[in-house]
């Protein structure tokens, strides 16, 4: 059996499906700080973030030469705060209790 449309008619039924359809994407393994702020840092200021996370552990700072750092550009002038997800997610669930998340900003 064979069904022909018309370009009018296909036009018509990919609008159709479309809404239909989910295309999941992989997550991306490097993310501006400011696009994970809410998942891996409970919406934490990127300031709080760089004192309480960043300066209190500066082995995940990709510039200090650690293995399985994660973020770099943490201090950089112009440059933008990027996360590696793989080795941050993994490094916050092991850490997530040396955190103080009730810290104030001085």
């Amino acid at each position: 059996m064979e069904i022909n449309f018309s370009p009018d008619n296909l036009k018509e039924l990919a609008t159709l499906v479309a809404p239909l359809l989910t295309i999941n994407q992989p997550e991306p393994d490097w993310a501006k700080l400011k696009d994970v702020r809410d998942d891996l840092f409970a919406g934490k200021s990127p300031a709080w973030i760089r004192l309480y996370v960043f300066d209190t552990f500066p082995e995940v700072q990709i510039e200090n030469g650690q293995s399985k750092a994660w973020v770099k550009g943490v201090h950089g002038q112009g440059n933008v705060t990027r996360i590696y997800l793989p080795y941050a997610r993994a490094w916050m669930h092991e850490h997530h209790d040396e955190i103080d998340w009730t810290a104030k900003m001085p």
